[in-house]
């Protein structure tokens, strides 16, 4: 039996790797490609934000306070245009983007700003288009600027600035202990869901093909026909198209590392990750792996399920695309989760394996919450993979009039 299994995954594998095209669209390309997009995506979020901070945000306005223009003169990231500007002819100037900020200041503002006691507040009008990067990073300039004039006005009027500073608040984030680093929080949220994307969508090219493909093409009633039984044949294919999920996520997973330093900008929380600042262990590199062949298991045997139920690849296709969605919707979930994991978390299939990847990559991994997720995963893919052999021996399933 033994002997037999061995034989049908070789077989299996053979025809896989021995068909360059099929290796290079399911492990070459998937690679260059991830990391192609993702230190593209990288290079041109970070080049936007280069050339937004590097603006100089031009300003214009009316009967605007000497104090508020020194202040803006001041600022080298602000350039104020002197001139008679209109609010409507200033909003166009600013919507085509002649200008980026407009400010409007009551012509009497200075006066009413002295004679306060009580009542309604003098009103500075403030104008930036929401269709512009540059205008609106110069609403966040003038706010802060003005937040700055509006703490001089105050000061003169109590007449000591410290009266304003009710007390000091000082803050200091925690040291982690050097074992509970872990990666980057951002990047922890990203790669399960990621990782777990791979895994299905390289189990599902190949599976599809392997199945439904060989029904559709009548060469698996040659393999029905030798004296190897049934199950035997379904544990060789899934066995291998196992193999090759694993490979295909392994390339994939490369080209996010290689992307890295190209994309830390928008894939890691604090923007500046390195991988050389990556603190886990082997320890935690094997509960991350046991926690994708939970995953494996599962998806695997998912796919071979409804690619035996299907009498061609499309159809097939059709049905596995709900379940493609589900594990896509498992992975968001995860990713966008509270960070607050319930106990009964580490019993939902799948699940409880994106959850498990990620507290192992930010150095929170726990064996026994980690063997509790593969013991659940096991006990769905036996079932799954009892079905599969079932299904097998259904003629009706095999032989479809």
């Amino acid at each position: 039996m033994f002997k037999s299994l061995m034989i049908i995954t070789k077989k299996e594998l053979r025809r896989v790797f021995t068909d360059k095209r099929l290796v290079i669209t399911s492990f070459v390309l998937p690679m260059l490609s991830i990391a192609l997009i993702y230190s593209m995506m990288g290079y041109m979020i970070q080049r936007s934000q280069d050339d937004i901070e590097a603006h100089v945000s031009k300003v214009i306005g009316s009967s605007i306070p000497i104090a508020v223009i020194d202040m803006m003169d001041a600022d080298e990231s602000i350039e104020f245009i002197p001139g008679a500007f209109d609010k409507n002819t200033a909003k166009e100037l600013i919507l085509e983007e002649t200008y980026d900020y407009y400010i409007y200041f009551d012509p009497e503002f200075e006066d009413k700003l002295m004679a306060f006691e009580s009542g309604p507040l003098p009103v500075i009008e403030g104008a930036y288009s929401p269709k512009s990067d540059q205008s609106m990073n110069a609403n966040y300039k003038m706010r802060t600027l003005l937040e700055e004039y509006r703490q001089t006005i105050l000061a003169e009027r109590i007449g000591d600035a410290s009266y304003l500073q009710v007390y000091d608040l000082v803050t200091s984030s925690i040291e982690i202990p050097q074992e509970n680093q872990g990666i980057d929080r951002g990047i922890a949220n990203l790669v399960p869901m990621l990782v777990s994307i791979f895994i299905f969508a390289g189990a599902m090219s190949i599976g599809i093909d392997s199945i439904a493909g060989e029904k559709e093409r009548g060469t698996i009633a040659t393999m029905l026909l030798t004296p190897v039984d049934r199950g035997v044949i379904i544990g060789g294919k899934v066995i291998s198209l196992s193999v090759v999920a694993l490979i295909s996520m392994v390339s994939s997973f490369i080209g996010v590392m290689i992307s890295i330093p190209f994309s830390a900008g928008f894939l890691s929380a604090s923007g500046a990750f390195e991988m050389s600042q990556m603190s886990l262990g082997g320890f935690d590199f094997l509960m991350f792996f046991i926690s994708m062949i939970g995953l494996v298991g599962m998806y695997v045997t998912i796919i071979s399920v409804l690619s035996m139920i299907a009498n061609s690849v499309k159809e097939a296709g059709a049905y596995i695309t709900p379940a493609y969605m589900m594990v896509m919707i498992a992975g968001f979930m995860n990713m966008f989760g509270s960070g607050t994991v319930s106990s009964m978390s580490y019993y939902i299939p799948i699940y409880n394996n994106l959850v498990n990847m990620q507290q192992v990559l930010l150095g929170d991994g726990d064996l026994g919450r980690v063997m509790i997720s593969f013991v659940t995963s096991s006990v769905i893919t036996i079932v799954l993979l009892s079905l599969s052999r079932n299904l097998m021996h259904k003629e009706k399933v095999m032989f479809p009039s």
